[in-house]
């Protein structure tokens, strides 16, 4: 966690805790290798575990919250704190990309690239239906994500991962429309069998 995730975390749960988000925070630290050790990722030192372990803290906080707030104020405050992480972290894969010399939608595949080498996407399941220059259209058909909140009992906070993407790629790709067909719930998270990922050039 880098200067820039907690000032993020600081900004919201000072706001709606007041000055007990650090002890909330401290009490969360504690609770991470305790969570992590309920999963099959337990034990392992592979790429895909160490993506995996720092996912604990999201449970953690959440669990916290709960505690004080209830499960439903929880729940939106904790998205309060990782959608702007979610896309801080994507927007800094994006800025090692070269900005000149490519067509939006070259750029948004050149990102993809770069994701499945280096980001999240390299620890999931996914193909492209459709690669052209104004359509190009994949599925995802395995989430770690889904795997990791599922074993630790909090499926729901895999669906404001799918709101992590609708927002970055919304503003990071301005001239593609990005959607998942005929419902933004056409995802793992939501019962489907794949998430869908479909980009359309203006």
């Amino acid at each position: 966690m880098n200067i820039q995730d907690l000032k993020i975390i600081h900004s919201v749960l000072s706001q709606e805790l007041g000055p007990g988000w650090l002890w909330l925070m401290f009490k969360a630290s504690l609770k991470q290798k305790a969570i992590l050790k309920k999963t099959k990722w337990a034990g392992r030192s592979d790429e895909e575990a160490q993506f995996v372990k720092r996912l604990p803290i999201a449970v953690a906080l959440y669990q916290e919250l709960q505690n004080l707030k209830g499960k439903e104020m929880a729940y939106e405050i904790i998205k309060k704190i990782l959608i702007p992480l979610g896309c801080a972290e994507q927007k800094r894969y994006l800025e090692k990309l070269t900005k000149s010399g490519q067509t939006p939608m070259e750029r948004l595949i050149a990102f993809n690239d770069l994701m499945e080498k280096e980001g999240a996407l390299k620890f999931n399941t996914y193909e492209y239906l459709t690669k052209g220059p104004d359509k190009a259209h994949f599925i995802v058909k395995r989430c770690v994500f889904y795997e990791f909140f599922s074993e630790t009992g909090v499926p729901e906070l895999t669906k404001i991962f799918c709101e992590i993407d609708g927002v970055f790629l919304s503003e990071a790709f301005p001239e593609i429309k990005f959607h998942r067909g005929h419902s933004k719930e056409n995802t793992i998270a939501f019962g489907r069998k794949h998430c869908d990922f479909i980009f359309e050039a203006h």
